[in-house]
């Protein structure tokens, strides 16, 4: 006989609760309490275990490269890491003193062999004489017998009205040329002479300036391009004076000493 939809659903919510109730009636009533493991983990801190401890091995073979690289425990510590240190032995010998002979009877006689069995003849010389060797005249160079001087550069071409008069100098020792720049104008007047080398004398390099400041060159003609494109151009050069160094005078004369 079939079921009706009502008496479904009432035994559907009686099987439900019946099993509400065992689970219900077979479930412990007691408070839940959380559980205590056995055991805590523990860490513990390894330093300087002793060789051949399980513990040591343990941690060995664990090492993944102990089948890789060199390690006392393998063949390689066998073979090359555990070697005995090298330890010399020095043994202390000694041998008797052998001494060269060398007769005297025999001293020189490899020379005198020498000298018997290597005979030098006399040397043959050509009967034609050597050729004479022409005589070359060299004239003696003459000293100085003044300071001179001689212009470079640009300023050479330009013509020098006031000669200058250059004097001895009196020094010590042999002094070297003095080297004054200088610029000179359209008019032929000297600007900004600069000493450029020293003669080693302060008198003659003061001397030699002087003589450049008070210097006058020939003027540039108007009819020059250059001058008439630029009056105030400059002609740059050097002015090297060569000394002519004189003794210097004696200080102290010769004290003549009383006659006894």
């Amino acid at each position: 006989m079939s079921w009706s939809r009502g008496r479904l659903w009432a035994a559907f919510m009686v099987a439900l609760l019946a099993q509400l109730g065992l689970i219900f009636w077979l479930s412990e009533r007691k408070s839940i309490v959380p559980r205590r493991s056995d055991s805590t983990t523990t860490f513990y801190l390894l330093a300087d275990a002793p060789p051949g401890s399980p513990v040591t091995e343990l941690l060995e073979i664990e090492d993944p490269t102990l089948f890789a690289l060199p390690h006392p425990r393998v063949f390689s510590g066998q073979a090359w890491m555990a070697a005995p240190p090298l330890r010399h032995h020095s043994q202390d010998w000694t041998e008797p003193i052998r001494w060269l002979s060398l007769p005297v009877a025999e001293l020189g006689a490899t020379f005198a062999e020498f000298v018997c069995t290597n005979l030098v003849g006399p040397r043959l010389l050509a009967d034609k004489p050597a050729p004479r060797l022409s005589e070359v005249a060299v004239s003696p160079v003459p000293m100085p017998a003044k300071s001179t001087f001689r212009i470079e550069g640009d300023l050479a071409g330009r013509e020098l009205l006031t000669p200058l008069e250059v004097p001895a100098i009196q020094h010590t020792d042999v002094l070297t040329n003095t080297v004054i720049q200088v610029c000179v104008a359209q008019p032929g007047f000297t600007f900004s002479p600069v000493v450029i080398r020293s003669s080693g004398s302060k008198e003659a390099d003061q001397k030699a300036y002087d003589l450049v400041k008070t210097a006058r060159f020939k003027p540039v003609a108007r009819t020059d391009s250059t001058a008439s494109r630029n009056p105030s151009a400059l002609t740059w050069g050097k002015i090297i004076f060569q000394w002519h160094t004189l003794e210097m005078p004696a200080t102290n004369g010769a004290v003549a000493r009383p006659s006894p």
